[in-house]
């Protein structure tokens, strides 16, 4: 089994997001993984009303069709040296907002972080978003009913040692979504060298 590490190596990436991501707030608006078994929330026949931005609301779900996603999400922040907390790895089959970042939906770019794998589970709720495709949908369902569907752009991969800290937190013009894990080569210190980071745009919400 694989022993995970820290999404963010280092830490200095997400001590430069907290700012950015705050500052997307203000303008009013970072893992490993498969699928969970439990019963799925979101319905692929409920009309997406396109939107540019949604307001806030703590989003509680994502479901990921594609790749056979369906999770419960906790949030994460940042801890006492400014390093985004990881995931909680007794929970290998949930993903975690990024709570000190927008929301899904508001305007700016909201980060969601999951594993790939963990020790005792070496496929976890982020393990396909590798094979995501350009314009499949993710969805946050939000506390206030709503479910914000946002259209894959991309999923690129980038070595720890060069995390492209502006493209993922910087301030956006509209509502756009990173799902951050791991990836790339197992080193022989057991540890993913790269993280993979899959990037979209809201395309609309769903309500009820």
């Amino acid at each position: 089994m694989t022993k995970i590490q820290s999404f963010l190596r280092h830490g200095r990436h997400l001590r430069r997001a907290a700012g950015l991501t705050a500052a997307a707030v203000l303008a009013g608006g970072a893992a490993v993984g498969c699928s969970s078994s439990e019963a799925k929330t979101s319905d692929d026949s409920t009309k997406v009303t396109p939107v540019a931005a949604i307001a806030p609301s703590v989003p509680d779900r994502i479901s990921i069709p594609a790749i056979d996603v369906d999770a419960k999400l906790d949030t994460v922040g940042l801890d006492a040296d400014g390093v985004m907390e990881t995931p909680p790895t007794d929970k290998p089959m949930e993903a975690s907002w990024y709570r000190q970042g927008p929301t899904p939906g508001e305007k700016g770019a909201a980060a969601i972080a999951g594993h790939m794998d963990t020790a005792g589970t070496p496929k976890a709720v982020f393990y396909n978003v590798k094979n995501l495709k350009k314009d499949q949908e993710i969805k946050i369902h939000r506390e206030d009913g709503t479910t914000a569907v946002f259209a894959v752009d991309s999923v690129e991969t980038y070595k720890k040692s060069a995390f492209p800290t502006d493209k993922v937190y910087n301030k956006t013009d509209r509502s756009e979504l990173r799902l951050i894990t791991c990836g790339g080569e197992l080193g022989k210190d057991r540890h993913w060298d790269s993280n993979v980071i899959a990037f979209a745009h809201l395309k609309g919400e769903t309500k009820g």
